[in-house]
Protein backbone atom coordinates (compact mmCIF):
# COMPACT_ATOMS: atom_id res chain seq x y z
CA UNK A 1 0.00 0.00 0.00
CA UNK A 2 1.21 3.49 -0.78
CA UNK A 3 2.75 5.50 2.06
CA UNK A 4 0.18 6.78 4.50
CA UNK A 5 1.36 10.36 4.33
CA UNK A 6 0.63 10.88 0.64
CA UNK A 7 -2.09 13.48 0.10
CA UNK A 8 -5.13 13.47 -2.18
CA UNK A 9 -3.16 15.56 -4.64
CA UNK A 10 -0.18 13.21 -4.66
CA UNK A 11 2.01 15.52 -2.56
CA UNK A 12 3.81 14.08 0.42
CA UNK A 13 3.37 15.66 3.82
CA UNK A 14 5.98 15.93 6.56
CA UNK A 15 3.24 14.91 8.98
CA UNK A 16 3.08 11.25 10.16
CA UNK A 17 -0.06 10.40 8.15
CA UNK A 18 -2.40 12.03 5.69
CA UNK A 19 -5.24 13.85 7.42
CA UNK A 20 -8.20 15.65 5.91
CA UNK A 21 -11.10 17.56 7.45
CA UNK A 22 -14.56 17.65 5.93
CA UNK A 23 -16.48 20.94 6.19
CA UNK A 24 -20.05 21.68 5.09
CA UNK A 25 -20.77 24.77 2.96
CA UNK A 26 -23.11 27.34 4.51
CA UNK A 27 -26.86 27.07 4.39
CA UNK A 28 -27.10 30.50 2.80
CA UNK A 29 -24.85 32.84 0.83
CA UNK A 30 -22.46 33.98 3.58
CA UNK A 31 -19.11 32.23 3.11
CA UNK A 32 -17.31 34.11 5.88
CA UNK A 33 -17.73 31.49 8.61
CA UNK A 34 -16.87 28.64 6.24
CA UNK A 35 -13.66 30.31 5.08
CA UNK A 36 -12.72 31.25 8.64
CA UNK A 37 -13.08 27.64 9.77
CA UNK A 38 -10.99 26.41 6.86
CA UNK A 39 -8.24 28.95 7.47
CA UNK A 40 -8.02 27.87 11.12
CA UNK A 41 -6.88 24.47 9.80
CA UNK A 42 -4.22 25.80 7.40
CA UNK A 43 -1.00 23.85 7.80
CA UNK A 44 -2.62 21.39 10.21
CA UNK A 45 -4.47 19.16 7.75
CA UNK A 46 -3.40 17.98 4.31
CA UNK A 47 -6.66 18.89 2.60
CA UNK A 48 -10.18 20.18 3.19
CA UNK A 49 -13.10 18.32 1.68
CA UNK A 50 -16.13 20.41 0.85
CA UNK A 51 -19.38 18.46 1.05
CA UNK A 52 -22.32 18.42 -1.35
CA UNK A 53 -25.59 18.75 0.63
CA UNK A 54 -24.39 15.96 2.92
CA UNK A 55 -27.09 13.85 4.61
CA UNK A 56 -29.56 15.43 2.14
CA UNK A 57 -29.43 18.75 4.04
CA UNK A 58 -29.77 21.54 1.48
CA UNK A 59 -26.68 23.77 1.44
CA UNK A 60 -24.74 25.90 -1.01
CA UNK A 61 -23.23 23.97 -3.90
CA UNK A 62 -19.59 23.09 -3.10
CA UNK A 63 -18.26 24.84 -6.20
CA UNK A 64 -18.27 28.39 -4.75
CA UNK A 65 -16.74 27.36 -1.39
CA UNK A 66 -14.01 25.43 -3.20
CA UNK A 67 -13.22 28.46 -5.33
CA UNK A 68 -13.13 30.66 -2.20
CA UNK A 69 -10.58 28.31 -0.65
CA UNK A 70 -8.42 28.37 -3.79
CA UNK A 71 -8.44 32.15 -3.66
CA UNK A 72 -7.01 31.88 -0.13
CA UNK A 73 -4.24 29.56 -1.29
CA UNK A 74 -5.86 26.31 -0.12
CA UNK A 75 -6.35 23.31 -2.37
CA UNK A 76 -9.86 21.93 -1.74
CA UNK A 77 -11.33 18.54 -2.53
CA UNK A 78 -14.86 18.83 -3.92
CA UNK A 79 -17.43 16.19 -3.03
CA UNK A 80 -20.05 15.69 -5.74
CA UNK A 81 -23.07 13.40 -5.42
CA UNK A 82 -25.23 11.72 -8.02
CA UNK A 83 -28.46 11.98 -6.03
CA UNK A 84 -29.33 15.47 -7.26
CA UNK A 85 -28.07 15.27 -10.84
CA UNK A 86 -28.63 13.52 -14.10
CA UNK A 87 -25.72 12.61 -16.36
CA UNK A 88 -25.94 15.91 -18.25
CA UNK A 89 -25.71 18.15 -15.16
CA UNK A 90 -23.12 15.85 -13.57
CA UNK A 91 -20.79 16.18 -16.54
CA UNK A 92 -21.45 19.91 -16.76
CA UNK A 93 -20.56 20.42 -13.10
CA UNK A 94 -17.32 18.48 -13.48
CA UNK A 95 -16.37 20.53 -16.54
CA UNK A 96 -17.11 23.75 -14.66
CA UNK A 97 -15.06 22.68 -11.64
CA UNK A 98 -12.12 21.65 -13.80
CA UNK A 99 -12.20 24.94 -15.73
CA UNK A 100 -11.88 26.76 -12.37
CA UNK A 101 -8.90 24.65 -11.35
CA UNK A 102 -10.83 22.44 -8.92
CA UNK A 103 -9.57 19.04 -10.00
CA UNK A 104 -9.62 16.91 -6.83
CA UNK A 105 -13.08 15.36 -6.52
CA UNK A 106 -14.78 12.72 -4.40
CA UNK A 107 -17.77 11.02 -6.00
CA UNK A 108 -20.55 9.59 -3.89
CA UNK A 109 -24.09 8.43 -4.51
CA UNK A 110 -25.61 10.65 -1.80
CA UNK A 111 -28.04 10.00 1.04
CA UNK A 112 -31.77 9.45 0.56
CA UNK A 113 -33.65 12.81 0.60
CA UNK A 114 -36.06 11.28 3.13
CA UNK A 115 -33.22 11.58 5.67
CA UNK A 116 -32.79 15.30 5.11
CA UNK A 117 -34.49 18.62 5.70
CA UNK A 118 -36.59 18.53 2.51
CA UNK A 119 -37.92 14.97 2.42
CA UNK A 120 -40.38 15.63 -0.42
CA UNK A 121 -37.42 16.05 -2.80
CA UNK A 122 -36.91 13.37 -5.43
CA UNK A 123 -33.62 11.88 -6.57
CA UNK A 124 -32.78 12.07 -10.25
CA UNK A 125 -32.60 8.29 -10.45
CA UNK A 126 -30.22 8.61 -13.40
CA UNK A 127 -26.81 8.07 -11.86
CA UNK A 128 -25.36 5.06 -10.13
CA UNK A 129 -21.72 4.85 -9.09
CA UNK A 130 -20.43 3.03 -12.21
CA UNK A 131 -22.07 5.63 -14.47
CA UNK A 132 -20.53 8.50 -12.50
CA UNK A 133 -17.10 6.89 -12.70
CA UNK A 134 -17.51 6.35 -16.43
CA UNK A 135 -18.48 10.03 -16.77
CA UNK A 136 -15.40 11.28 -14.95
CA UNK A 137 -13.08 8.86 -16.73
CA UNK A 138 -14.49 9.85 -20.14
CA UNK A 139 -14.06 13.57 -19.42
CA UNK A 140 -10.42 12.95 -18.46
CA UNK A 141 -10.00 11.14 -21.79
CA UNK A 142 -11.37 14.17 -23.67
CA UNK A 143 -14.83 12.88 -24.53
CA UNK A 144 -18.26 13.14 -22.97
CA UNK A 145 -20.35 10.18 -21.98
CA UNK A 146 -21.94 10.14 -25.43
CA UNK A 147 -18.55 9.88 -27.10
CA UNK A 148 -18.44 13.48 -28.36
CA UNK A 149 -14.98 15.09 -28.37
CA UNK A 150 -14.49 17.85 -25.80
CA UNK A 151 -12.95 21.25 -26.43
CA UNK A 152 -10.51 20.71 -23.59
CA UNK A 153 -10.33 17.61 -21.43
CA UNK A 154 -10.55 17.55 -17.65
CA UNK A 155 -7.65 16.49 -15.42
CA UNK A 156 -9.68 15.20 -12.50
CA UNK A 157 -8.14 13.22 -9.68
CA UNK A 158 -11.00 10.84 -8.92
CA UNK A 159 -11.83 9.72 -5.42
CA UNK A 160 -14.87 7.76 -4.29
CA UNK A 161 -16.78 7.71 -1.02
CA UNK A 162 -18.50 4.44 -0.07
CA UNK A 163 -21.06 4.01 2.70
CA UNK A 164 -20.55 1.13 5.09
CA UNK A 165 -23.29 -1.11 6.43
CA UNK A 166 -24.08 -3.31 9.40
CA UNK A 167 -24.86 -5.99 6.79
CA UNK A 168 -21.74 -8.00 5.95
CA UNK A 169 -23.04 -8.92 2.49
CA UNK A 170 -23.48 -5.25 1.56
CA UNK A 171 -19.93 -4.51 2.66
CA UNK A 172 -18.72 -7.39 0.48
CA UNK A 173 -20.55 -5.74 -2.44
CA UNK A 174 -18.65 -2.52 -1.74
CA UNK A 175 -15.38 -4.46 -1.81
CA UNK A 176 -16.34 -5.81 -5.24
CA UNK A 177 -17.05 -2.22 -6.36
CA UNK A 178 -13.49 -1.25 -5.41
CA UNK A 179 -12.05 -4.06 -7.54
CA UNK A 180 -13.82 -2.60 -10.59
CA UNK A 181 -12.63 0.96 -10.00
CA UNK A 182 -9.13 0.57 -11.41
CA UNK A 183 -10.34 0.78 -14.99
CA UNK A 184 -11.81 4.24 -14.30
CA UNK A 185 -8.60 5.68 -12.88
CA UNK A 186 -9.86 5.98 -9.30
CA UNK A 187 -7.00 7.04 -7.04
CA UNK A 188 -8.65 6.77 -3.62
CA UNK A 189 -11.63 5.30 -1.79
CA UNK A 190 -12.91 6.75 1.47
CA UNK A 191 -14.99 4.44 3.65
CA UNK A 192 -17.98 5.83 5.50
CA UNK A 193 -17.58 6.41 9.24
CA UNK A 194 -17.28 3.49 11.62
CA UNK A 195 -15.68 2.76 14.97
CA UNK A 196 -15.75 -0.97 14.23
CA UNK A 197 -12.22 -1.96 13.28
CA UNK A 198 -13.41 -5.42 12.23
CA UNK A 199 -15.35 -3.84 9.36
CA UNK A 200 -12.35 -1.74 8.35
CA UNK A 201 -10.04 -4.76 8.23
CA UNK A 202 -12.25 -6.42 5.61
CA UNK A 203 -11.28 -3.68 3.12
CA UNK A 204 -7.50 -3.81 3.60
CA UNK A 205 -6.81 -6.74 1.21
CA UNK A 206 -8.65 -5.13 -1.72
CA UNK A 207 -6.74 -1.88 -1.18
CA UNK A 208 -3.47 -3.82 -1.35
CA UNK A 209 -4.70 -5.75 -4.38
CA UNK A 210 -5.75 -2.71 -6.42
CA UNK A 211 -3.22 -0.13 -5.21
CA UNK A 212 -6.07 2.34 -4.61
CA UNK A 213 -5.47 4.58 -1.59
CA UNK A 214 -7.79 3.65 1.27
CA UNK A 215 -8.98 6.50 3.50
CA UNK A 216 -10.96 5.96 6.68
CA UNK A 217 -13.44 8.51 8.00
CA UNK A 218 -14.00 9.18 11.69
CA UNK A 219 -17.15 10.93 12.86
CA UNK A 220 -16.74 12.95 16.05
CA UNK A 221 -19.16 11.79 18.75
CA UNK A 222 -20.87 14.55 20.71
CA UNK A 223 -22.95 12.78 23.33
CA UNK A 224 -24.43 9.58 24.71
CA UNK A 225 -27.66 10.50 22.92
CA UNK A 226 -25.84 10.70 19.59
CA UNK A 227 -24.27 7.26 20.03
CA UNK A 228 -27.61 5.71 20.96
CA UNK A 229 -29.28 7.40 17.99
CA UNK A 230 -26.65 6.04 15.60
CA UNK A 231 -26.94 2.58 17.10
CA UNK A 232 -30.69 2.61 16.48
CA UNK A 233 -30.34 3.52 12.79
CA UNK A 234 -30.95 0.68 10.39
CA UNK A 235 -28.28 -0.20 7.89
CA UNK A 236 -25.32 1.64 9.45
CA UNK A 237 -22.48 0.19 11.57
CA UNK A 238 -23.10 0.39 15.30
CA UNK A 239 -20.77 2.21 17.66
CA UNK A 240 -19.13 -0.48 19.85
CA UNK A 241 -20.28 -0.53 23.46
CA UNK A 242 -16.80 0.34 24.78
CA UNK A 243 -17.13 3.83 23.30
CA UNK A 244 -20.62 4.28 24.69
CA UNK A 245 -19.28 3.36 28.14
CA UNK A 246 -16.39 5.83 27.82
CA UNK A 247 -18.85 8.57 26.93
CA UNK A 248 -21.20 7.67 29.77
CA UNK A 249 -18.37 7.67 32.31
CA UNK A 250 -16.88 10.98 31.17
CA UNK A 251 -17.64 14.13 33.21
CA UNK A 252 -17.59 16.33 30.07
CA UNK A 253 -19.23 14.41 27.23
CA UNK A 254 -18.13 16.59 24.32
CA UNK A 255 -14.50 16.59 25.43
CA UNK A 256 -14.77 12.81 25.75
CA UNK A 257 -15.98 12.62 22.16
CA UNK A 258 -12.86 14.42 20.98
CA UNK A 259 -10.62 12.14 23.03
CA UNK A 260 -12.39 9.03 21.72
CA UNK A 261 -12.00 10.28 18.15
CA UNK A 262 -8.32 11.16 18.58
CA UNK A 263 -7.52 7.80 20.19
CA UNK A 264 -9.31 5.92 17.42
CA UNK A 265 -7.53 7.91 14.72
CA UNK A 266 -4.17 7.03 16.24
CA UNK A 267 -5.21 3.37 16.31
CA UNK A 268 -6.30 3.11 12.68
CA UNK A 269 -3.91 5.56 11.00
CA UNK A 270 -1.12 2.96 10.57
CA UNK A 271 -3.33 0.55 8.60
CA UNK A 272 -4.67 2.99 5.97
CA UNK A 273 -3.45 5.69 3.62
CA UNK A 274 -5.14 8.44 5.59
CA UNK A 275 -7.95 9.70 7.76
CA UNK A 276 -10.86 12.07 7.07
CA UNK A 277 -12.40 13.78 10.11
CA UNK A 278 -16.16 14.32 9.93
CA UNK A 279 -17.19 17.06 12.34
CA UNK A 280 -20.89 17.21 11.53
CA UNK A 281 -22.19 20.50 12.92
CA UNK A 282 -19.02 20.76 15.01
CA UNK A 283 -16.47 22.45 12.75
CA UNK A 284 -15.49 24.89 15.49
CA UNK A 285 -13.98 21.98 17.45
CA UNK A 286 -11.75 20.76 14.65
CA UNK A 287 -8.75 22.73 16.03
CA UNK A 288 -9.31 21.02 19.39
CA UNK A 289 -9.04 17.50 18.02
CA UNK A 290 -6.00 18.54 15.99
CA UNK A 291 -4.44 19.70 19.27
CA UNK A 292 -5.08 16.24 20.73
CA UNK A 293 -3.49 14.67 17.65
CA UNK A 294 -0.45 16.92 17.91
CA UNK A 295 -1.09 18.50 14.52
Amino acid sequence: MEAAHRSDTGRKSDKPYYLAAEIDPPKGTNLEGFVESALSLRGRVDSIRVTDSEHAIMRMSPLAPCLALKEKGLEPVMVVNGRDRNRISFQGDLLGASALGITDIVIKEGHDPAEGDQPVARTSGDLDLPTMLKCASSLNAGRDLGGEKLDGATSLRIGVSLELSDDASRNRDQIDHIRRMQEFGVSSVCLGPTYDINIIEQFLPVAEETGINLYLSVMLLKSVTMIRYLNNLKGVPSIPQEYLKKMMDAPVKQDAGLTIGADFIREIAPIANGIVILAIGWKDRLPDILDLLGR
